[in-house]
């Protein structure tokens, strides 16, 4: 029975974000075990070269490569599409302490979004913000990347068509004032999720740090009993060179989770692998599209199905 049998309609659902993903490697996987035999070792040298170019990272590939041919010599396996599936279970057993985030929990949050100019922070928020609004929640959002032409603007009317409000400042306006006019006004009238939006530019990267800092202090000053969660976006199109000019946003302010974005756009969805083995971050979101209900939540072995066997 195949593996998707049961779950077929809301996979095939899910893996909507990982089409180009599913094409790139899955497909690519299959071709090469398409030509498997028991006496090639050679295979396994060419899967390995398939992870490492999906950006999981070196030593990851080759422990689970290791992995792989040991099970498969262990069971004599022949057929090729075993061989895949047995691939996807031992990622599936590698990650199965991934830390699943789902959102039961996020009432009464603030959530303060940050990320490079570019990799879609702005436009997340607003679907992050439909996303909630259709399971039932209340939101606000806040203005805050004041330094980025027209991110204020963006955001002020992506709220209209949300018809949430939104505080916001204007241009070149201190960000953590803005944050803090904005977290007092929510607390005077409360909304279950407030959405921030963060700088994501000043002149130079030590300026946009110290911002960051003085706005994950100000803002944990202002919750007035809200719990603050920090996520990342990190375009999944630039793989490791995105993970790479996250990594001081994760050091400067203190993230907690991850929202890959345009994962339609990308044959490199090893990435998610790689943010946990180097951060111990989960990815909470994947956007994939240009239409505001192009989200959806994470889910690591659903991911792996895709990302390995394929929808």
């Amino acid at each position: 029975m195949s593996l998707f049998n049961k779950k077929e309609s809301k996979l095939s659902n899910y893996l909507d974000g990982y089409k180009k993903t599913n094409k790139s490697l899955a497909v690519k996987i299959t071709e090469l075990l398409g030509g498997y035999s028991a006496n090639n070792d050679d295979i396994y040298e060419e899967l390995l070269v398939l992870l490492i170019s999906s950006d999981i990272s070196v030593d990851n590939a080759e422990k689970i490569m290791d992995q792989l041919k040991e099970r498969v010599n262990e069971q004599f396996v022949k057929n090729p599409k075993t061989i895949s599936y047995m691939l996807a279970d031992i990622l599936k057993e590698n990650y199965k302490d991934y830390q699943k985030l789902s959102i039961e929990k996020d009432k009464n949050k603030l959530i303060m979004m940050v990320g490079v100019n570019g990799s879609g922070k702005t436009t997340t928020i607003s679907k992050l913000a439909n996303y909630y609004i259709k399971h039932g929640f209340t939101v606000g959002l806040i203005g805050a990347d004041t330094f980025r032409a027209g991110a204020v603007s963006q955001l002020e009317a992506w709220a209209q068509k949300l018809n949430v409000k939104c505080i916001s400042g204007k241009e070149k306006a201190d960000p953590s004032s803005v944050l803090v006019d904005g977290i007092r006004y929510f607390n005077d009238n409360p909304v279950d999720i407030i959405i921030a939006d963060t700088a994501g530019r000043l002149q130079n990267k030590n300026n946009l740090m110290n911002e960051l800092k003085k706005m994950v202090k100000v803002t944990t000053r202002e919750l007035n009993g809200r719990d603050l969660d920090i996520y990342l976006t990190i375009d999944a199109t630039t793989g490791q060179n995105g993970l790479s000019q996250a990594e001081a946003f994760i050091e400067g302010a203190k993230v907690n989770a991850v929202i890959l974005t345009k994962m339609d756009g990308t044959s490199k969805g090893g990435i998610v692998l790689s943010i946990n083995d180097k951060y111990n971050l989960p990815v909470k979101f994947i956007t994939y599209g240009e239409q505001i209900d192009d989200i959806c939540q994470f889910d690591i072995n659903q991911y792996i199905d895709g990302f390995i066997i394929g929808g």
